[in-house]
């Protein structure tokens, strides 16, 4: 079961992995995979699209096509979109070795007290974003726009499930100045694609050095920046390391090269053994620049790369215990 308590610094969702049955574990990992399998199969579905029409495979091109239409139609959320809500909530987090989700300074999104628009940046990547999605589905963010890759918002099933769930959005630059024109708060994974390729079980990476343009869009219109860190993401699939200078330069063309697996029987299905330690960080209150110069974007990527160090530093204690968490080191790419 989820509980929470607060207290003057923080407020903290966990579960408590001593009191999960066998069948809310069951069901968390039917979540957790069913999500990841229909965000591969969404990515190919042009390619199934194809394969249907040439071998006459009419009833399955026809709910590809009626997939895509009712993908793009407008539409509210309903009884279905709440079930689905609710069956995330209740079940995800429970198939996990214990999950906690700390918000620094109590700061929590959908709580009545008004706060500035927020820019919510999350680290690490992983294989599959499994905190991003565990933060996604939780109600404390309800109504934040969380983005991700162009190429799986504009493809069919992943983008009706998305829509069901909370708010998405794509991360293309054009949809994201939108958004924050707007006034609304945002969640994305700066790290991308390259930060999905460095993960490891043994170290923590995150690739943020060369990111520089979600500072400047939060510059340009004067929003807060809140770094996330998701402690045992890394520990969630396996992955080959190695060949970091071609994988990384392929990434760069928007070539997935991450080799990874989780579950021997099921490969997209990741360790359950793993404790989930996610931190919302405390607002770095960014001033409004409309046209913020490098050395502006440079001076707050410092200050915002200080800020997730520090998180991961006050916190690797919580999430790893004393002996892991005094070892623990965030290598920063």
């Amino acid at each position: 079961m989820a509980t929470k308590r607060t207290s003057m610094d923080v407020t903290v969702l966990e579960t408590n992995p001593s009191t999960t049955t066998t069948l809310e574990s069951f069901l968390g990992g039917l979540a957790v995979s069913s999500s990841i399998v229909l965000w591969i199969t969404s990515c190919a579905s042009p390619f199934f699209l194809y394969l249907s029409l040439k071998n006459g495979y009419h009833y399955v091109s026809a709910s590809i096509i009626l997939s895509f239409i009712v993908a793009y139609l407008p539409w509210e959320h309903g009884p279905l979109s709440l079930a689905l809500q609710t069956f995330l909530n209740r079940y995800h987090a429970l198939y996990y070795h214990g999950v906690s989700i700390v918000f620094e300074g109590g700061h929590v999104p959908s709580a009545t007290t008004k706060h500035r628009q927020t820019f919510f940046a999350i680290h690490p990547h992983g294989a599959f974003c499994i905190g991003w999605a565990l933060l996604y589905h939780n109600p404390a963010m309800r109504g934040v726009r969380f983005c991700f890759a162009p190429i799986l918002f504009a493809s069919p099933f992943f983008r009706i499930f998305t829509r069901a769930v909370n708010c998405p959005g794509s991360a293309a630059r054009p949809s994201m100045n939108a958004y924050l024109r707007k006034g609304e708060n945002v969640a994305l994974p700066p790290g991308g694609f390259e930060e999905a390729t460095l993960t490891s079980t043994k170290i923590d990476r995150v690739f943020i050095k060369c990111r520089y343009g979600f500072v400047r869009l939060c510059l340009k219109y004067g929003v807060d920046i809140r770094p996330v860190y998701a402690f045992g993401e890394g520990k969630l699939f396996n992955n080959i390391q190695g060949c970091w200078n071609l994988r990384l330069a392929l990434n760069r063309f928007g070539v997935p090269t991450i080799f990874t697996w989780g579950r021997w029987f099921f490969p997209f299905l990741p360790k359950n053994g793993v404790k989930l330690y996610i931190v919302v960080g405390r607002p770095l209150t960014l001033p409004k620049i409309e046209n913020p110069t490098k050395e502006d974007v440079a001076i707050w990527h410092t200050k915002y790369i200080n800020e997730l160090k520090r998180i991961y530093d006050e916190h690797k204690r919580d999430a790893y215990g004393q002996e892991e968490g005094k070892l623990a080191k965030l290598e920063v790419w």
